[in-house]
């Protein structure tokens, strides 16, 4: 397990280094430069401090959130329409800059966050995931809901800051929060987590924002 976790909030002070930590591992994989955060960001330390692993969240009470610039709708109204859930802006939220050193600090970075957001009463999670990725949650039994395109042309901002992000056809999905944490929990006490640390996608979960 790791041995230390943080929310790091706009005004912390530790939260240039996490910022900083998101946008190496972004530019080493993607070739992007990064300069915008989702506003609550989970950080992860090793046992040195060492940053090893973050990732950002924003809960839809908060405002707009960045997967919604994709979609034609607001989140909470194409999730009714969808027949997906009927659920207000407070209990929906979105995830992003996921940065992780190695695969398995990803999963146990994917195990924490589920756990918190699930503290918050938050029921409905959306990012934008590409097709590794999508294949790596389906390998993990983790259920999620295409939404539609994450195209680059939706952007209000300079899309050419992601790189070659959008080379990896990423889409927007969704997930309910709950059975994804019970199943990983059950998981964990069956010690039967599925491997995957030969899979590079669990290294930087990204699109959110």
């Amino acid at each position: 397990m790791l041995p230390q976790s943080q929310v790091v909030g706009p005004q912390d002070p530790r939260r240039h280094e996490v910022e900083q930590f998101i946008a190496d591992v972004y530019r080493k994989r993607y070739g992007a430069s990064l300069h915008a955060f989702l506003p609550h960001l989970l950080a992860f330390r090793d046992g040195q401090g060492q940053l090893v692993a973050a990732v950002g969240m924003r809960v839809g009470s908060e405002g707009p959130l960045f997967v919604e610039q994709y979609l034609d709708e607001p989140a909470q109204a194409l999730l009714s329409h969808r027949e997906i859930a009927c659920v207000g802006r407070d209990r929906i939220a979105e995830i992003g800059n996921f940065a992780a050193t190695t695969p398995g600090v990803a999963r146990e970075l994917i195990v924490r966050l589920t756990d918190m957001l699930h503290a918050a009463r938050v029921r409905w999670v959306l990012f934008a995931a590409t097709q590794q990725l999508r294949n790596t949650l389906d390998r993990l039994h983790l259920v999620t809901v295409d939404l539609g395109e994450a195209s680059p042309g939706r952007l209000t901002g300079d899309a050419s800051q992601w790189g070659s992000y959008y080379q990896a056809r990423p889409k927007v999905v969704c997930g309910n929060v709950a059975a994804g944490r019970a199943f990983l929990h059950q998981a964990l006490k069956q010690d039967a987590r599925p491997r995957t640390d030969s899979d590079p996608s669990l290294q930087v979960m990204v699109g959110a924002q």
